[in-house]
């Protein structure tokens, strides 16, 4: 929509006409927006007015990522977790190598390559499952992309590295011994055995892998033995339920194959598999689609690990182990305060916790089961950078463990702990000694035996939360 930022476009649905507009724009589609002029006979004044009416009225207890120029919303569907964008050409023209494949107009992507001005980097390391030999050249990169589950669509899909080889002699490649079948994923493994021994490209495999059901894992080895076993299992097994070959897309260039492979009544596996000559030649298409299977929101500026939540300054929303999330209070939330707490009103809660604070940050923070919507669990209030810059003071926590929930209490401030680290905070102060309880939940996540019992404590000593996010960094490999 030319002439128009993102807040505009959200303001226009106030306008005599605005939903027909805003309908129009998104091709009817039913995104229920009529829902946000429920929120008010006015329109938003600022952003940060418009995250509350989106979190409220529509998105709840989704990721919800929002800055002056786009809305990056991760909503749990249906069938499938969805992925929504409202962007400015201003935020894209910022960073192209992180819109440019979700941004992109339509499959397939073009495979016109020429060599680039510059060698291909990728946006983080990937996994190299070869080892190349002296004089060979190139790169040959391989993602594809997740429908494991309903809670594993999106992101998360590593991208691998073959040094020393291209495309077009890529089969040949895949056909050399595997020194760790665990490190490689079972789909490449599928692929490779699918490759037959006079194939030098992978065009032939990819036919057959979009008629193959079986788990190449299980086959033998040398690779003929592979070979033969795969062709075995593709001439017995039948498709799935709801899987349709003649739906599959693909198309193979001298340096870029794709395919959409569809899966069954769900939709469709992506596969992209390109040299450095087509990266050289498109490298922000290349750069965006690595980051995008690794992770959705293709505007979080976080290098953080798998499975770590985005965080930044204005909103904090961490994810915890099942449903169970920390998340900035709203106004939507007022009920569940009170109630939990016996507050009259969370103003009232806000002037017994907040009171002289000087210029920090309050942050009334919930823990709640994001899947259930109306269960709170707790309450914390915390200042950022009170008393002094590098110090969260901790002024109220209000917590209780659900019974399906045993260790909610500690992982919740363990949690807590890790993120203020990640954002330069080093010590955890209380304005008074913590209580017994507090100093039980606390010493169960401190690491060499630090004793909380004075007011303050180095945030160096917690411990990464289990299942809080995988232990690999990616930007570390």
């Amino acid at each position: 929509m030319p002439g128009i930022t993102v807040f505009e476009w959200f303001r226009r649905l106030w306008e005599p006409n605005g939903l027909d507009l805003a309908h129009a724009d998104l091709n009817d589609a039913p995104h229920k927006l009529e829902w946000l002029r429920e929120c008010g006979d006015a329109p938003p004044e600022d952003i940060v007015e418009l995250r509350r009416r989106i979190r409220m009225q529509l998105w709840a207890d989704s990721e919800l990522h929002i800055d002056a120029h786009s809305i990056r919303i991760s909503s749990m569907g249906m069938i499938l977790e969805e992925a929504f964008y409202f962007v400015d050409d201003t935020h894209v023209d910022e960073r192209p190598d992180r819109w440019a494949y979700p941004l992109h107009a339509s499959w397939p992507l073009p495979d016109a390559a020429a060599p680039g001005p510059v060698p291909f980097v990728a946006p983080f390391p990937c996994v190299e499952l070869a080892t190349p030999a002296a004089g060979d050249v190139g790169a040959t990169y391989v993602l594809f992309t997740s429908l494991e589950a309903r809670h594993d669509t999106m992101g998360w899909d590593r991208t691998y590295v073959f040094p020393g080889v291209r495309l077009p002699e890529f089969g040949a490649a895949l056909r050399r011994p595997v020194d760790d079948r665990d490190v490689w994923p079972g789909h490449l493994l599928d692929l490779r055995a699918l490759v037959a021994p006079d194939e030098n490209g992978i065009a032939p495999a990819l036919e057959r892998l979009n008629r193959f059901a079986g788990d190449a894992r299980d086959f033998p080895e040398p690779h003929d033995q592979a070979h033969q076993a795969a062709l075995e299992d593709l001439s017995a097994l039948t498709l799935n339920e709801g899987r349709r070959p003649e739906l599959t897309l693909i198309q193979v260039g001298e340096h870029l194959a794709q395919m959409a492979l569809h899966t069954d009544s769900i939709g469709y596996r992506s596969c992209y598999v390109f040299d450095d000559v087509w990266a050289g030649a498109h490298p922000d298409l290349a750069a965006s689609l690595i980051h995008y299977a690794y992770h959705w929101d293709p505007g979080c500026t976080r290098r953080h690990w798998w499975m770590m939540p985005c965080v930044h300054e204005e909103y904090l929303d961490l994810h915890l182990r099942w449903a169970d999330r920390v998340r900035d209070y709203e106004d939507y939330d007022e009920p569940l305060v009170t109630e939990l707490t016996g507050a009259h009103s969370v103003e009232e809660l806000r002037r017994q916790i907040f009171q002289d604070t000087g210029a920090g940050k309050q942050r009334l923070l919930l823990v709640l089961d994001q899947d259930h919507r109306r269960e709170l669990f707790g309450i914390i209030g915390a200042v950022l950078g009170h008393p002094t810059p590098d110090t969260c003071e901790l002024r109220y926590i209000h917590l209780v463990e659900p019974r399906h929930h045993s260790q909610l209490s500690d992982r919740v401030i363990k949690a807590l702990c890790f993120e203020l680290s990640k954002q330069g905070y080093t010590t955890l102060a209380f304005q008074q000694p913590p209580t017994a309880l507090c100093q039980k939940r606390l010493g169960q996540v401190t690491s060499r035996s630090t004793s909380p019992t004075s007011q303050v404590i180095p945030l160096a000593d917690f411990h990464l939360p289990e299942h809080y996010a995988w232990r690999v960094d990616p930007f570390l490999l």
